[in-house]
C-alpha cells in the first residue's frame, strides 16, 4: 500500500473513532450568539467539535451564514485543524466550510 492510501486510511480509522467515542475535548473559550430555543446549526457545529476527544481547541468561535461556515479558533496541530474541518463536512445544513483555525505555535 503507498503511503497515501495509507495516510487516508488512518485519518478515515480516526474519524471513526473520534464520531464513536462521546468524550468532552477541552475546550476555553466559545462563543455563541444566538438564543433559540432550538440547536441551531452554530451550537450543532460547536457541540459536535466539543464532543470530539481528539480536538483540542481553545478559543473556538463558529460563524455561520445560511450554509456557509467558518471557523476561527487555535488548534495544537495542523492534523486537528483539518480533523475539525473533515468532522463537520457531512453535517446537515453545511454546504461550504471556511476553515480559519490557526496552528498554535510551539515555544
Amino acid at each position: 500500500m503507498n503511503r497515501f492510501k495509507l495516510t487516508m486510511s488512518l485519518v478515515c480509522c480516526i474519524i471513526s473513532l473520534a464520531c464513536t467515542i462521546q468524550v468532552s475535548a477541552a475546550t476555553s473559550t466559545i462563543m455563541i450568539s444566538s438564543v433559540s430555543p432550538q440547536p441551531t446549526l452554530q451550537q450543532t457545529i460547536i457541540h459536535k467539535l466539543r464532543r470530539n476527544p481528539n480536538l483540542h481547541l481553545s478559543q473556538l468561535q463558529v460563524h455561520v451564514n445560511g450554509n456557509k461556515v467558518a471557523l476561527y479558533g487555535i488548534t495544537e496541530t495542523g492534523f486537528e485543524r483539518a480533523l475539525a474541518q473533515k468532522f463537520l463536512e457531512n453535517t446537515q445544513g453545511v454546504a461550504i466550510i471556511e476553515n480559519k483555525m490557526q496552528v498554535k505555535v510551539a515555544r
